[in-house]
């Protein structure tokens, strides 16, 4: 009995084996063409191909819009510092405006920080008050290093 069970376990194990011998060319990282024969690989939904700049296309979001919704400017910078994804302001040595930002800032999408950052300069105009008006900001835990800094043209990272 025990020997009828090992040469079926050997059966098997050797039968799993077998689909090495259908393939007929191996890669550098052992796939083989035929298995991939059967999928139909479409990377675009429905054959379209979304170009990057298009997933901005009708987004008519404005720090009016925040206003609104909420009510109240202060209420709203009351609740980004609450959230820690705001954490300081102040004036660095050169007198330029600094918005340090923390880790809930961090995780956000790029689409959601760059509202914030032109919600806090909606707010206290810091790019339509003077000439060249600009902040930097920075992250909570690193303060040696600015991750950028925002002007009239948008954040700019470095």
């Amino acid at each position: 009995m025990r020997i009828l069970v090992f040469l079926m376990a050997a059966l098997v194990a050797f039968g799993g084996f077998s689909g090495e011998a259908l393939a007929k060319k191996k890669t550098g990282w052992s796939f083989w063409y035929a298995h991939w024969g059967t999928y139909n690989f479409e990377p675009y939904l429905k054959e379209q191909q979304l170009r990057q700049r298009s997933i901005w296309d009708g987004d008519t979001w404005t720090p009016e819009a925040w206003i609104k919704d909420a009510g109240d400017e202060k209420r709203i910078m009351h609740d980004l510092y609450a959230t820690r994804i705001l954490t300081k302001q102040f004036k660095d040595g050169d007198n330029i405006p600094v918005l340090q930002v923390g880790e809930r800032f961090m995780i956000l999408s790029w689409k959601d920080q760059r509202r914030i950052l032109e919600f806090v300069d909606h707010i206290f105009e810091i790019t339509t008050s003077e000439e060249n008006g600009m902040f930097y900001v920075y992250y909570e835990g690193d303060d040696k290093e600015p991750m950028g800094l925002y002007n009239q043209y948008g954040f700019q990272s470095y």
